[in-house]
């Protein structure tokens, strides 16, 4: 099955994160799923991308133009999409997949995993998210979902409507899980 991952471009950050994201790369192969990613070869992205087809994995990658015209695409890459902007980028990650994977990254990740969500929320794609919490990367996010159901911004059922797990590989066999099942955590 097709699995999108949300994951940084940023060439400085932790090695933590970017052995998280090599591991995460290979397990996806290995078990037989397809990468759909948004197609960058530096920072995570790279790594995972790279992962993946080194452990002979099907590599989906879905960039813009502009990204690409930076050659910033993943040369490994079996199938490109080029769109015209981030938002069809999204767009197709989310059309083409059967659920999500969140590893730590930036505004951009954040962004795609935000809007993954509303979109589950207004019930418009139904489909499971996993963030990878490596390190505690993403309890600060966690805290603002407590904070947005203290204040009353967020129902709890929505508040239900991704999972965790403590590394990318962790994240996803709960995204197996909960397809599995064929089901959100919700």
């Amino acid at each position: 099955m097709k699995i999108a991952v949300y994951c940084s471009a940023s060439e400085t950050i932790r090695s933590l994160f970017l052995e998280d994201a090599a591991e995460l790369g290979t397990a996806i192969a290995k078990q037989g799923h397809d990468l759909i990613f948004g197609g960058g070869n530096i920072g995570s992205m790279g790594r995972l991308g790279r992962a993946v087809h080194e452990s002979k994995g099907r590599v989906v990658s879905v960039i813009p133009k502009f990204f690409d015209d930076q050659g910033l695409t993943l040369a490994e890459s079996d199938e490109i999409i080029l769109t015209d902007d981030m938002q069809k980028r999204r767009k197709i990650m989310w059309e083409r997949c059967r659920g999500a994977l969140v590893l730590p990254g930036g505004l951009g990740t954040l962004e795609e995993a935000v809007e993954f969500l509303v979109l589950n929320q207004l019930s418009l794609i139904d489909r499971p998210l996993v963030f990878a919490n490596v390190d505690g990367y993403w309890n600060p996010f966690f805290e603002m979902i407590e904070h947005m159901l203290t204040e009353k911004m967020l129902t709890d059922e929505h508040s239900r409507i991704f999972d965790q797990a403590d590394s990318g590989v962790g994240a996803l066999n709960q995204l197996e899980s909960l397809i599995a099942k064929d089901m959100n955590p919700r």
